[in-house]
Order: structure tokens, then C-alpha cells, then sequence
């Protein structure tokens, strides 16, 4: 009897192994993991929370120190306080409700309480929104299209150390109707930036200088609610009208041009840092926003400043005169070798938070090129759309 029990529970394991997976599977490119992901939310989310489940832990198990060094209180009061001083969860019930299901899924076939993992995705919202500012290390440079050349949008992602170790991308395979995704994140997370097969494509980066909201959407549903627009339009349609958690700097390409958006609680502003507006470049300082908060007002005022006063980058300012070098025409190549630039040394474009280059070709064939890490002449991967 216990044999014939015994071989039940085994199958029974069997089963749900292949439940969860529903055609999903992991594939190893050099120092980049592929996480092919099919089926529903829910199934992709469980997919997930399986086939990277000792990823995921430790990943989380970072974050959860992280948290409570910085801000020296118990992690689960904290989370508690987070959400109930917060409307972020409900925005995304409202807007994003497939990211739950997501959530759900990873948690049950990671075993993971829901609750943390959800916090994990709105990592960057929390540290925000109980009083501490985001790191600022990201660059980000794109073209429009050329009669010779595509739409390119490229980004390196740099975001805190304890995302950093073993850098993915997810490949989303959706149910029929709906937009397949690469999606350039680490374990446990459902997105940094990346593109979907029409060719739109999405970076980010913090402007904690500008104010955030109680509610609001947070980053990584602007990032998925982007990536499942058609076109370039539509995703601008969509950051117009969208209230947000956190300031950032979106940039979005399609096959049409490229676009930069500074968005803050109150303002969203364009930024080009040339008149044709062909050319996007940022870093993590708001140009054309102007909704500061107050706290930042003050930082400035103990140095005897205004927010009128002119500001100093010294990643823009080198990647600005390397676009310069170029006469301004810019493809994949040479916005690969300004995001891989280890210079200037005083903030290189290319440093130890870097998690990983994306560049991303926006035609008829959409096509991301990953470099993961720091490490000065990694190899770019590519990645296509069949």
C-alpha cells in the first residue's frame, strides 16, 4: 500500500510539474538566462516561480536584507505599512490586473508568500515611498529611423545590487491576441525594459528629484502596459494619460521614431537633447520636468542653489559629445559602444551597478542585443522574434 501511495504521490508531482510549465522551459545563453513562458498569466507566473524557483529565492532573500538594513524595522511591519499607507495594489487591480495573476502563480510554485513577492515588484515604489531616494546610474540613448538605418532604442539597466547575479530575460508567449514580449529583468521580477513584436520598445530610469504619489501605477505595469501597445502612439497615448507612482524617465522607440518622456506625480514633459528630436539621451536628471519635490529644493538650498540653476552629469555630458563624435547618426553599433563606454571616470557610463546593455533594432524584424554585466567587451547576444 505505501509503494502503490508512493507512486501516486509521484505522479501526482509529475502532473503538476508539467501543469505549471505548459510548454515553458528555461534556456542558457552564456551568462543569460531565457525564460520561455507560455499560457495564461496565471500559468506563466507559476512557470516562473518553478523553473527558477532557487533563483528566486535568493534573490528575494537579498531584498528582504536590503530592506530591513536600510530602514532598520521588520520587514514584514514595513510591508504591512507600505500597503496599507499606499494605493499602488489597487491601481493595479484597475489597469494591470494580469500581473496578480502573474504574482499568484510564481508565488504558489515558488513558495513564496504573495504578499512579499508582490512588494518585490514594487520594490523600487516602496524604498520611494517610505522615504528613501532611488539610485541613479542608468543611461540611455536612441535614434530614429534613417533612410539606411532602423529605429534604435538602448539602455543600461543599473538598478540596486541585490537584483544583480544572474540577469534574464523574459520571453512571453501569450494567449492568442495578444503581443509576444522580451522583457529584460532578474529573478523574481516581471520586467525592466525590453520590446515586443511590433517593434515597440520601452527603457526606464528613476528622476528621484520630482514627486511621487500614494497611487498611482507603478513601474513595472507602465513597463508591461507599454509593451502590449501596437504602435508608438499608442504608447504615448498611454503615458499621457497615466497617473504615476514614482518619477521616471521613460524612453519609447517603434519602428516610426523614438520618443523620451520625463513623468513625475504631476507633470509628464518631453526632453531631446537636440532640436530635430531624432535623437533621445537621458540619464537621471529631470531637463524639462519641473514638478520638484520639496525635499530635493532643500539638498539644494544647503549648497546654495536653485533647481534654476544649470546641472552637471557627467554621463550625459560624455555620452552628448560621443553623439557629437557621430554627427549625430547613430545604429546599433555605436549606441553599443557609448553604453559600453567605462567613461568618464568620474561616473562612468558603463559601471559596477550595471546589470546589463540592451539595444534594441525597431523595424520589421524588432531585435534585442544583450550584453549582461559590466565587464568592458562582453558580447552582445541577439535575440529575435520567429
Amino acid at each position: 500500500m505505501e509503494k502503490i501511495l508512493g507512486k501516486f504521490f509521484i505522479l501526482c508531482m509529475l502532473c503538476i510539474s508539467v501543469s505549471c510549465s505548459k510548454g515553458s522551459y528555461l534556456e542558457s545563453r552564456d551568462r543569460v538566462t531565457v525564460v520561455h513562458l507560455k499560457g495564461t498569466p496565471y500559468e506563466r507566473g507559476a512557470a516562473y516561480g518553478q523553473l527558477l524557483q532557487k533563483e528566486i529565492s535568493v534573490t528575494i532573500s537579498k531584498w528582504k536584507e536590503e530592506v530591513e538594513t536600510t530602514f532598520e524595522r521588520d520587514f514584514e511591519a514595513l510591508v504591512d505599512d507600505f500597503f496599507r499607507t499606499t494605493r499602488y495594489r489597487e491601481s493595479i487591480e484597475s489597469i494591470d490586473p494580469d500581473l496578480l495573476e502573474e504574482v499568484y502563480g510564481m508565488s504558489e510554485s515558488s513558495h513564496i508568500d504573495f504578499t512579499t513577492l508582490l512588494a518585490f515588484q514594487l520594490s523600487e515604489e516602496l524604498f520611494t515611498a517610505m522615504g528613501q531616494d532611488a539610485r541613479s546610474n542608468c543611461t540611455a540613448v536612441g535614434c530614429a529611423r534613417t533612410d539606411s538605418t532602423a529605429t534604435v532604442l538602448g539602455q543600461n539597466m543599473d538598478p540596486d545590487q541585490f537584483l544583480h547575479g544572474h540577469p534574464i530575460v523574459l520571453h512571453i508567449i501569450p494567449e492568442e491576441g495578444q503581443l509576444e514580449r522580451y522583457i529584460f529583468s532578474a529573478p523574481g521580477l516581471l520586467g525592466l525594459a525590453g520590446l515586443n513584436e511590433k517593434g515597440v520598445a520601452i527603457t526606464c530610469m528613476s528622476i528621484s528629484m520630482l514627486n511621487h504619489s500614494k497611487e498611482g501605477l507603478p513601474v513595472v505595469s507602465v513597463i508591461r502596459r507599454v509593451l502590449s501597445q501596437p504602435g508608438i502612439r499608442e504608447a504615448e497615448s498611454f503615458l499621457r494619460q497615466t497617473k504615476f507612482a514614482i518619477p521616471q524617465c521613460y524612453g519609447v522607440g517603434g519602428p516610426e521614431g523614438v520618443r523620451c518622456f520625463e513623468c513625475s506625480a504631476n507633470q509628464v514633459e518631453e526632453f531631446y537633447p537636440f532640436g530635430d528630436r531624432n535623437v533621445v539621451l537621458h540619464t537621471n536628471y529631470s531637463i524639462s520636468n519641473r514638478d520638484f519635490n520639496q525635499g530635493f529644493i532643500d539638498l539644494l538650498k544647503q549648497y546654495g542653489k536653485t533647481v534654476d540653476d544649470p546641472y552637471f552629469c557627467p554621463r550625459y555630458f560624455h555620452a552628448y559629445d560621443e553623439i557629437e563624435k557621430y554627427e549625430r547618426s547613430l545604429n546599433v553599433q555605436r549606441i553599443e559602444d557609448i553604453l559600453r563606454l567605462p567613461a568618464p571616470e568620474m561616473e562612468p557610463i558603463l559601471n559596477e551597478h550595471t546589470l546589463g546593455t540592451l539595444v534594441m533594432e525597431l523595424d520589421c524584424t524588432p531585435t534585442l542585443f544583450l550584453a549582461p554585466g559590466h565587464e568592458v567587451g562582453e558580447h552582445f547576444q541577439a535575440l529575435f522574434f520567429e
